[in-house]
């Protein structure tokens, strides 16, 4: 639905329903934060693997990084005599991933050009989520210490968070809240909000939450059939035990999803930043 977003979102009359369709971005951060985390939170502490951050990084770099380098130089090859002074300057921090971490725009009124979205823009999440993998281990050792209530309380404190990006971005309330009057400075804070770290961390951690909630609602200890405990040494699957929630999950939350597009298709534009971000 991402590429669809992206390569038809002006097709009549799919542009009704196209922005929907960027909705899935913080599905992906959501899942990310799901996955990777749950390989750290079933494996026993005493197993736990010594790697230092970068090999950490390094690995989860091989899959993705040479596609993505191979994209980067098509592009500075077919457009190498038509790059603009402020790309040739941020080109290392598309080489690095780093190109979201900060928000970094320049130019005047319509012609704004930002390190996140130049080049190859719709890589910008790759960026975020290198930041992610960086603090993953500390943030998934964290939440494996915490209670079913309590992180079922963060991923609810995190989706009524999303509000704050709504009367953040809507009509641009955070830049003029700060003072911004210039196009350029407007831009950062629409890119900080959308296309950098900060706009997506509540909902990579209400993954890694939701991770651990799976372990205490849907697994036990496969030695004694009792619920997870610190001294675990292996887990196995008890759906039998797990709420509707989590064994129906996917097909209650396509349901919603479908019908929030189908039905209220209207509500994408006044609510934007609320559903990207939440």
């Amino acid at each position: 639905q991402i590429v669809c977003y992206h390569m038809y979102s002006d097709e009549v009359p799919f542009n009704r329903y196209a922005t929907w369709f960027a909705v899935w971005t913080q599905f992906f951060f959501m899942l990310s934060g799901f996955v990777l985390s749950y390989t750290e939170v079933v494996r026993p502490a005493d197993k736990a693997r010594q790697l230092s951050v970068l090999k950490y990084v390094r690995r989860r770099l091989i899959v993705i990084y040479p596609a993505y380098a191979f994209s980067l130089v098509l592009i500075i090859v077919g457009a190498a005599f038509s790059l603009t002074r402020f790309e040739w300057q941020i080109l290392p921090l598309h080489v690095l991933l780093m190109q979201s971490w900060f928000p970094i725009c320049t130019g005047h009124g319509a012609d704004i050009s930002c390190a996140a979205w130049s080049f190859n823009g719709e890589a910008w999440f790759l960026s975020v989520l290198v930041l992610y993998w960086l603090i993953l281990r500390p943030l998934a050792a964290f939440f494996r210490q915490q209670s079913r209530p309590f992180c079922l309380m963060y991923i609810s404190a995190s989706w009524v968070f999303c509000i704050v990006f709504h009367l953040a971005g809507h009509y641009n309330g955070l830049a003029g809240t700060i003072g911004c009057r210039s196009d350029v400075c407007i831009n950062c804070v629409m890119v900080a909000l959308r296309a950098g770290p900060f706009g997506y961390f509540h909902v990579f951690t209400s993954g890694i939450a939701a991770a651990r909630i799976f372990v205490l609602s849907a697994m036990c200890d496969a030695e004694t059939g009792g619920p997870p405990a610190a001294d675990s040494r292996k887990l196995m699957l008890a759906s039998s035990n797990a709420p509707c929630a989590l064994r129906y999950g996917c097909c209650i939350g396509y349901a919603i999803y479908v019908a929030v597009v189908l039905f209220a298709t209207d509500l994408i534009d006044p609510y934007y930043y609320f559903f990207h971000n939440g």
